[in-house]
């Protein structure tokens, strides 16, 4: 499993390495796929992403991709997560135990009325941590791919003598 995991990672990591875009539109792709990701909840991603991406001029499918952060197995940590330091900040007196097995909850037998059952706090909550999240996720998300992009291109330009010293 570990082995067939790398080896798409390996796949999309040298995509993105070797696609066309700047340095800048391929890491502000990330960085706001990555903020909807922790900012929307699932199944908003792909109607907030799309406009924003043509918005900042960034590539599609590469902000599209960078949403699946947010994904059946990384969302019962993130969800509750966001909504726990949420209720910090906005001073609700929410614990994580709480947070943690009304989200798995909602997560395990999803409707409409389930998510509206935890209320307004609970709501409030899970965006303000969410927005805290997504700017961190972000932010790291586009340093780490614009320097990732930077480096294998100016390492390939100096192999094939592209580059000026």
């Amino acid at each position: 499993m570990f082995n067939n995991f790398y080896r798409k990672f390996k796949k999309y990591y040298f995509k993105i390495l070797r696609s066309n875009g700047s340095p800048h539109s391929l890491a502000m792709a990330v960085a706001l796929g990555f903020f909807v990701a922790c900012f929307i909840p699932t199944g908003g991603h792909t109607i907030v992403i799309l406009p924003l991406a043509f918005l900042f001029r960034t590539d599609k499918i590469l902000a599209f991709a960078a949403t699946w952060i947010a994904n059946p197995y990384t969302i019962p940590f993130m969800y509750p997560t966001f909504c726990f330091v949420g209720s910090k900040i906005l001073g609700v007196d929410m614990s994580f135990r709480f947070v943690d097995k009304e989200v798995v909850k909602v997560i395990n037998n999803f409707s409409w009325y389930n998510l509206m059952h935890l209320g307004e706090e609970f709501a409030l909550s899970f965006f303000v941590g969410g927005f805290i999240f997504g700017i961190i996720l972000g932010g790291l998300g586009y340093y780490f791919t614009y320097r990732m992009v930077t480096l294998y291109r100016n390492k390939k330009g100096k192999k094939t003598g592209m580059l000026k010293d």
